[in-house]
């Protein structure tokens, strides 16, 4: 694509060129407007004054030559009633008659001639001068007058070319300045000294670095993060190898097995929730589409049925109605999954988990409410951070089910709310969908 320099230079130069043409096209034709009716007075005045000339009146027409000028530039021609010609002041220009009064346009041997005839008793008088001539006196005095402009045009080229140099010069700032920056360096740039055009743009790059900082930050965070958490599994699973190792009979060494199977569990839900929260992580966008939010849950709800069963939890769905919401279906099984799996992870022997979808105004909502110990209101905000856990509450976790939740919420434009359970007890997890708009 052409640069903004070349382009601005282009346009502003090829408008001081149309200017410039406009201009002396229109102060030609107004000049030869001007000269036309100038030389048609003199060519009025040149038959008048052969009419009233002394020779005229005598008949001496050869001492008349003298009257009509000697570069030319005028013939004058003059006939009896019978249409002999009596005088020419230049015989070779060979015009016809014209009998009428008046000016006429009259074809010679040597090109088109304006000329003016004067009807004067038995002569007629005509007095003559080639368009051309006409046309050289107009295009003289009009470059004389357009002279100026052929020094100010260029003038004005090197008044353009600098100005767009100087405009242009804080974006090459700006540009130089991020080229020697290193990928590290994301502060934002200096939008004080460039112009209002280039303001704007700079504001978005600078919102744009910030976006990318927080970003980078986030994925530091959640490298430390996860580092740490694999520390401690990984380091359990290297003790567990080595009481087996150090089983003396087959009870410790099938309680060992069992407890490296375990962990072994543990480490690998811990890998597989990184590895979902990591696909959830922005810029890791998947294909929306159109499902129906109802029969998903559904589908999601009775996959754990046997695990709520293990534990005598009467696990029942609400479903009072079935919507289309756009989104991405692996991500929102695994929201489901997840606040589904936490409920009755978090649900007690003998307690209840109810999942519902209904409307609230025009927004669709996905509730989920257990009757487990409930969650504080001052930590309802941490539990959304990753690998945060409640303490004393005695239940195994990774601590990344509910930021995976809310990051695939937000991805979603849902909204995450907490609230008690029915009748106080218990926790009510609800994700607010906006309405759906066909495409």
């Amino acid at each position: 694509m052409m640069s903004i320099r070349k382009n601005l230079l282009i346009w502003l130069l090829t408008g001081f060129v149309l200017a410039g043409l406009g201009t002396g096209v229109a102060t030609y034709l107004k000049t030869q407007e001007e000269v036309d009716e100038m030389l048609d007075y003199e060519l009025r005045q040149i038959a008048y004054s052969m009419q009233y000339s002394s020779s005229f009146m005598q008949g001496q027409l050869e001492n008349i030559g003298g009257a009509s000028s000697d570069d030319n530039d005028f013939v004058v021609q003059i006939w009896n009633k019978d249409g002999a010609q009596l005088y020419s002041s230049l015989p070779s220009a060979k015009l016809p008659r014209i009998s009428a009064q008046g000016f006429s346009v009259i074809t010679g041997s040597d090109g088109d001639w304006r000329a003016y005839t004067l009807v004067s008793g038995d002569r007629v008088i005509q007095a003559a001068q080639t368009n051309g001539d006409r046309w050289a006196i107009a295009a003289g005095i009009a470059l004389r007058m357009l002279a100026p402009l052929g020094v100010l045009v260029p003038v004005l080229a090197f008044l353009a070319w600098i100005a767009v140099r100087k405009s242009l010069a804080p974006l090459a700032r700006v540009t130089a300045e991020v080229e020697q920056r290193d990928a590290s360096a994301l502060a934002p740039l200096d939008s004080r000294a460039v112009p209002e055009e280039i303001r704007p743009l700079l504001l978005a790059l600078n919102r744009l670095l910030g976006r990318l900082e927080e970003s980078i930050s986030s994925q530091r965070r959640f490298v430390a993060d996860a580092a740490h958490e694999l520390r401690t599994p990984l380091t359990a699973l290297s003790l567990q190898a080595q009481l087996l190792e150090q089983a003396r009979d087959g009870q410790d060494r099938n309680e060992a097995a069992g407890n490296l199977r375990l962990g072994i569990a543990r480490a690998s839900h811990l890998v597989a929730q990184l590895l979902t929260l990591a696909r959830q992580e922005p810029g890791a966008q998947r294909p929306l589409v159109q499902l129906d939010l109802a029969a998903l849950a559904r589908q999601v709800v009775g996959e754990f049925a046997p695990l709520a069963d293990l534990k005598k939890i009467d696990l029942g769905i609400d479903f009072s109605l079935s919507e289309l919401v756009t989104g991405d279906e692996e991500a929102l099984r695994i929201l489901v999954g997840n606040l589904v799996d936490n409920a009755i992870r978090y649900t007690s022997e003998g307690g209840k988990v109810d999942v519902t979808l209904k409307k609230d105004g025009n927004d669709l909502v996905l509730g989920v409410t257990d009757t487990g110990p409930g969650i504080p209101v001052e930590e309802r905000k941490q539990i959304f951070e990753r690998f945060y856990r409640i303490a004393g509450n005695g239940v195994q976790g990774s601590g990344l089910g509910l930021a995976i939740v809310e990051q695939i919420a937000q991805r979603h434009g849902a909204v995450v709310e907490i609230a008690n359970g029915n009748n106080g007890i218990g926790t009510t997890f609800s994700i607010k969908f906006a309405p759906h708009r066909p495409q």
